[in-house]
């Protein structure tokens, strides 16, 4: 086998590889870490090291698949979160948005990071990403789930619309920031495990 068909073979096998975690994660709703009181999901973590130590295609492909299956699970009653039945039984299309596109953006913003830092320095590279790619879903869902459906979020929780606005920027800054800093650590961990086991073969 030539180097060329290795390394595809390498990258399918990768990308498979991220891809059962991500339908697995997601499926199972298992992706969730308590720090103190804070539950951080860790959902994006896999899309975020396969764009590090693949390319934006491929963190693309995994965050799209990650989007499509929220989509999906929505769609079909098989989520317990009241906001997405709620939001998906008005405005379909509109929650397709919320679901689909920041979960495509976490991927394609992760991988076109990793491929301008990781050639300074991988360790900060692999930070940043991983703060960066998590901040992209947070803004973008929460961002999205406000602009197109804060009626919906103010039945829900029976608050009033300025009430809305304070619960998003609280769940951004506590919630979001937690889980920035838990996959910038997980991130650099599994990306540098991987680059020394490339280093010894």
């Amino acid at each position: 086998m030539n180097q060329k068909n290795k390394m595809s073979v390498q990258y399918i096998a990768r990308l498979a590889m991220l891809l059962a975690i991500v339908i697995i994660f997601t499926v199972f709703n298992i992706a969730n870490i308590p720090v103190g009181p804070i539950v951080a999901t860790v959902y994006q973590v896999p899309v975020i090291i396969g764009a590090c130590l693949l390319d934006v295609k491929a963190g693309a492909i995994l965050g799209g698949v990650w989007g499509l299956l929220n989509f999906w699970l929505a769609i079909t009653g098989q989520t317990t979160d009241v906001v997405a039945l709620t939001a998906i039984s008005e405005h379909p299309f509109g929650y397709f948005c919320v679901s689909f596109l920041p979960r495509l953006a976490v991927g394609v913003v992760a991988g076109l990071l990793a491929r301008a830092l990781t050639k300074k320095n991988k360790t900060v590279a692999y930070l940043i990403t991983g703060v960066l790619g998590s901040l992209t879903n947070t803004v973008g869902y929460l961002g999205l789930l406000y602009v197109l459906f804060k009626d919906v979020l103010s039945r829900v929780y029976s608050i009033d619309l300025g009430a809305v606005v304070k619960m998003v920027l609280t769940v951004a800054s506590t919630n979001g920031l937690v889980e920035a800093i838990v996959s910038a650590i997980l991130t650099l961990a599994v990306c540098k495990a991987v680059n020394a086991l490339e280093r010894k073969k």
